[in-house]
């Protein structure tokens, strides 16, 4: 099957470069050792979403994108503890890993996922397919239950469809039945030894929601030239905004109720100026900008949007050097009881959002198919933040953990 043929689907923004970026100054005395590796688990997901995000912006030009980096790298992780030797190394590399330990992997996970277990807007799930007959290695499957908190179940994968549909129920289920028919049933068959999948389904209420008799139709400018008529959303509050010369753009932070996460939107301040604020993102730490961020008064113009995006990742893996584990070398020894060779033949990707005036719903979901390997206060006047052409978004935590990124480049 030509992979590239799944149709593709949203994500939200993540940053583009390879360089890993200096952590911005933080005061020492503030920062508890749990604190400081929360943070670097968010820089490095972020730097594996600015990666991923370059490598989706090329194949998907002038599209809109919603994505989850934080399913991806955590449905990659749950692979990764499987894996041994050079596959092992391209992973701890290409996923940005903190540690090359399985152990301190798949703790670092953990502490995202425990954090918002009893969430009510936020679920994350993770399950693991096996083929029947099979069985997981015990540390292996004891990391996924413990640590990423996955519950291992037998299908058997030579009735491909009804496996297929066991398979996408289970994310159906877990994303508010947002994310639909994740797993072709032609990517399964009697060679298929494992299923790996995230599911994550947001769905939060605006701090400060928007009244809707306030919404009309306003202009939004698809570049230099054309326009389209929106629905476009219009809220006077106080929010947490910058000024960011050096990118030519400005940000604004919408929170959430209840919760530790909000969107942030970073908008060029030209209607042409979304290429070159994504080549700045490149080099530019999502926690700079969310430390320059001030409370003022805002007068706040924004559309309404729903975006969905699906895309098979495998080529994005191999294009950011992780290419060992889809060939017959690849080494995952670790995750079944028999010494079978193993070797991933699809990554699939899905995620959806919408955005409008009492809130944001988002979900996305990560699926991996393994097979056998023969194959300031002053303010004199609110300040004007009017989304009226291409921008990126993010949904981020306190920590500015990635969990859906993306940008909005038409309608």
């Amino acid at each position: 099957m030509d992979y590239r043929l799944v149709p593709c689907g949203c994500w939200l923004l993540p940053l583009l470069g390879l360089a890993l970026f200096p952590f911005p100054p933080v005061h020492t005395a503030d920062v508890t050792m749990a604190d400081a590796a929360h943070q670097e688990f968010a820089r490095r997901l972020a730097l594996f979403s600015i990666n991923v995000y370059g490598k989706l912006s090329g194949q998907k030009p002038g599209e809109n994108i919603v994505f989850s980096p934080f399913s991806i790298q955590t449905c990659a992780a749950m692979a990764r503890l499987g894996a041994e030797n050079e596959t092992a190394t391209q992973l701890d590399q290409g996923l940005g890993l903190a540690s090359s330990d399985p152990e301190q992997i798949a703790h670092s996970f953990h502490q995202v996922l425990a954090a918002y277990q009893d969430s009510q807007i936020l679920r994350i799930a993770n399950k693991i397919f096996v083929m029947d007959g099979y069985q997981l290695r015990q540390e292996f499957d004891q990391l996924l239950s413990k640590q990423f908190l996955s519950a291992a179940q037998s299908v058997d994968f030579s009735k491909n469809v009804q496996a297929a549909a066991t398979i996408n129920n289970w994310v159906e289920q877990r994303t508010n039945h947002l994310i639909k028919d994740l797993v072709p049933a032609d990517v399964l068959n009697s060679e298929s030894r494992l299923v790996l999948v995230n599911a994550i389904h947001f769905k939060g209420t605006w701090q400060h929601q928007f009244a809707k008799h306030l919404t009309r139709p306003d202009t939004f400018h698809l570049d230099g030239e054309r326009t389209v008529q929106v629905p476009m959303m219009s809220l006077k509050e106080r929010f947490r905004y910058a000024d960011l010369p050096a990118l030519d753009a400005m940000a604004l932070e919408l929170p959430y109720k209840d919760s530790d996460l909000s969107m942030l939107i970073v908008l060029p301040n030209t209607k042409t100026g979304l290429p070159a604020l994504e080549e700045k993102l490149r080099l530019t730490t999502l926690s700079q900008i969310t430390q320059s961020l001030y409370e003022t008064k805002v007068a706040l113009k924004l559309p309404r949007f729903k975006a969905e995006f699906q895309v098979e990742l495998s080529e994005v893996f191999q294009k950011l050097g992780m290419s060992r584990m889809f060939s017959d070398q690849a080494e995952f020894g670790k995750m079944l009881q028999s010494p079978e060779p193993l070797k991933v033949s699809a990554i699939i990707h899905k995620a959806f959002i919408e955005v409008n005036e009492e809130g944001t719903e988002a979900a996305a979901a990560t699926g991996m198919v393994m097979c056998y390997a023969s194959m300031l206060t002053f303010e004199p006047q609110p300040v004007q933040f009017h989304v009226q052409h291409p921008f990126n978004y993010y949904i981020i935590n306190k920590d500015s953990t990635i969990l859906f990124a993306g940008r909005i480049n038409k309608f």
